[in-house]
Parts: C-alpha cells; sequence; structure tokens
C-alpha cells in the first residue's frame, strides 16, 4: 500500500483500523509500522476524528423520545375563537341573507319603472341588464 491509496483509505474508512476491510487493514498495518509519515498521517486523521466528533454532539434525545414525550402530553383543546354552533349560525345567516337578496334583485327585475318608484335603470344596472350604450 502507497502513502496516497492510505490516504484514500483513511478518508473513506476513517482512522479506526478495525472498521477498514480485513485486507486493507492488514496492509495498513504494514505500511504503519515501516513508515514513519504514515503512522503520522493516522495519528493526525484520528485527532481530526475526535475534534469533529466533539463539535458535533448529536442531540441528547431522538424523534422517538420526543414522539413519546407529546404522546404522554394530554391532549389540548383546539384553540378556536367561535364556537362551532356560533359558526354554523353565521353561515346559515349568510346563506339566508344571500339567498333573500337574489330573490329581491329578481323580483326587482319583472317589475316596472312605474310599479317600483326607483329608476329601472338602477335595477338593471344591478342585474346586468342595463344598456349603457354599448360600453359592456
Amino acid at each position: 500500500m502507497t502513502r496516497e491509496d492510505f490516504s484514500e483509505a483513511l478518508l473513506s474508512f476513517g482512522a479506526d483500523l478495525g472498521r477498514w476491510p480485513q485486507a486493507k487493514a492488514e496492509a495498513a498495518r504494514q505500511l504503519i509500522s515501516a513508515d514513519a509519515v504514515a503512522a503520522k498521517m493516522l495519528a493526525d486523521f484520528g485527532a481530526f476524528e475526535r475534534t469533529i466528533a466533539e463539535a458535533v454532539q448529536p442531540p441528547p434525545f431522538g424523534a422517538s423520545e420526543i414522539g413519546a414525550v407529546i404522546a404522554a402530553l394530554p391532549e389540548a383543546k383546539r384553540a378556536s375563537r367561535f364556537s362551532p354552533g356560533l359558526w354554523l349560525a353565521g353561515a346559515a345567516g349568510m346563506s339566508l341573507l344571500s339567498f333573500i337578496g337574489g330573490f329581491l334583485m329578481m323580483q326587482a327585475s319583472l317589475v316596472t319603472q312605474d310599479q317600483l318608484g326607483v329608476p329601472l335603470s338602477l335595477i338593471a344596472l344591478a342585474t346586468g341588464n342595463a344598456d349603457i350604450g354599448g360600453l359592456l
């Protein structure tokens, strides 16, 4: 094994020779025993790995622990500004007002100007039936 091969293997497998494939680990041991520079490379890379491991600490708990804590919490009531009954009443009221408004618009379009007392052009404009000189 050359120093270049050893350097690539260090990057691939790390400084712990126990994690290396057996043949490469044996060749690395022979190189380290014969070459002081390779031994220094292994020591430096081991120090680098320890520094990285200390700097990047995993969180003290993982997703399974977080899930267990959340599951143990009592279920909170949903915060809502309106109760379901009030929301339903509001929706029904708006539907009724829309229906009444549509009904009145339809009735107003059926009457003549003499019966209503309001200029028919306003009603026609509101219902979309106005003749405004071809502008629309």
